[in-house]
């Protein structure tokens, strides 16, 4: 592997054939690790992008990567405009892994560029892609590396713990503006529903136009002439948000309220959990650090974002790979690919979540076993070295 900086400076090799752009995904050393394991030819480049559709300076030093270690495919985890068009320019596929929705970025008019391979996890959100224009676009779930962990550390022993965001802060913009007391009144109604269902997202159903255009108006949600603009998903996204908050929330007060849970966040405490037994343990390394919670927390917990519709999270993979025991909200892909009760463990709302925790922390031995199966299952079906090969010979 040769490693390109981008910052002007240095000569370039000449032999690789994949570029690995890395923008600071937290995943991307696990992938980097996999090229290197698959024995695959690649260089890495890493300059930030300052503008998604017009950036000259990244440009240039791009494609003098491009051209000088005679790349045949780029591939980076989400989408960038920007080397979509490059690569269209210079009629070399580019792959992109896509894990996070939505991802605004997708909304950019380049995503109909000949030369993406636009691979999504969330098999609606796919669906939709395509409808917009992208012409190779295909549901593909994502993975995760099963050889992460080397060493056991027991200092990150616990109950339950949950890694993750609260969004309850500046990215959650429906907590950042004031709303006219009929939408206040209107979204209230609408979030505390889509709280009470597991596995369906009604929320775009529920809009009218007045309440799109109020909501893309106070959350500033214009894009621009370089994206398609489509209120009506961004606003559902938006509200998404919202509820995903709150339902993380939940979790929490109905499990702190019984058990210690160990809380790994850059997220502020709510007041409704303060005083509970959640221990704030801030924000956890992905490679130093959480391999060794999923592993040693008798109970992980995964609360997807209601913004998926119905794919797999990383974290699910992140889990299993570590030999962790998952308690997953219900999510239809959850269930197509792994076993309820065997692979990970589902819960459908708030009375069912808090009976399989107490149930799962006092039936230790069926807890390991069910872990251990999540981790043979990941093993053979969603490792990331395969998952990675199936890429590369697809494309």
């Amino acid at each position: 592997m040769s490693e390109v900086i981008a910052d002007g400076a240095g000569e370039i090799k000449m032999s690789k054939k994949i570029l690995l752009y890395r923008w600071g995904s937290l995943s991307e050393p696990g992938l980097e690790k996999v090229f290197q394991k698959n024995g695959l030819e690649y260089c890495v480049f890493t300059k930030k992008v300052k503008d998604y559709h017009a950036d000259a300076e990244f440009a240039a030093e791009f494609l003098q990567v491009l051209h000088g270690e005679k790349v045949q495919t780029v591939f980076s985890y989400d989408y960038f405009p920007i080397v979509s068009m490059l690569c269209e320019m210079n009629h070399i596929p580019y792959i992109s892994w896509i894990y996070d929705c939505p991802m605004y970025t997708l909304y950019s008019k380049t995503i109909s560029n000949e030369m993406n391979y636009i691979l999504c996890f969330d098999q609606k959100y796919s669906f939709y892609l395509q409808q917009l224009g992208a012409k190779h676009c295909i549901h593909f779930p994502l993975a995760a590396d099963g050889d992460r962990l080397e060493k056991i550390e027991k200092k990150y022993d616990c109950d339950i713990s949950f890694v993750g965001n609260l969004y309850n802060e500046k990215k959650n913009r429906l907590r950042n503006v004031i709303l006219s007391d009929y939408t206040k009144g209107y979204l209230e109604g609408i979030i505390e529903a889509q709280l009470k269902v597991y596995g369906y997202n009604f929320i775009r159903e529920t809009l009218t136009e007045g309440i799109i255009e109020e909501i893309v108006e106070k959350c500033q949600l214009q894009l621009g002439d370089m994206y398609y603009q489509d209120s009506l998903e961004l606003a559902a996204n938006t509200i998404g948000m919202e509820v995903s908050a709150r339902e993380r929330e939940n979790v929490l007060k109905a499990l702190g309220s019984h058990f210690e849970v160990d809380l790994y966040s850059g997220s502020k405490l709510p007041v409704s959990l303060q005083g509970l037994r959640i221990r704030e343990k801030g924000f956890a390394d992905y490679e130093k650090e959480m391999p060794h919670i999923f592993h040693n927390s008798k109970i992980n917990l995964n609360i997807t974002s209601k913004t998926i519709e119905s794919g797999i999270p990383l974290r699910v993979f992140d889990i299993l790979s570590c030999g962790g025991f998952c308690l997953t909200n219900y999510q239809p892909e959850v269930a197509e690919f792994f076993v309820d009760g065997e692979d990970l463990v589902m819960y459908s709302g708030m009375e069912d979540l808090l009976m399989k925790a107490t149930y799962y922390l006092e039936h230790d031995e069926e807890r390991a076993q069910i872990a251990r199966n999540g981790y043979e299952k990941l093993k053979k079906h969603h490792d990331l070295a395969e998952r990675v090969t199936e890429i590369i010979n697809m494309i």
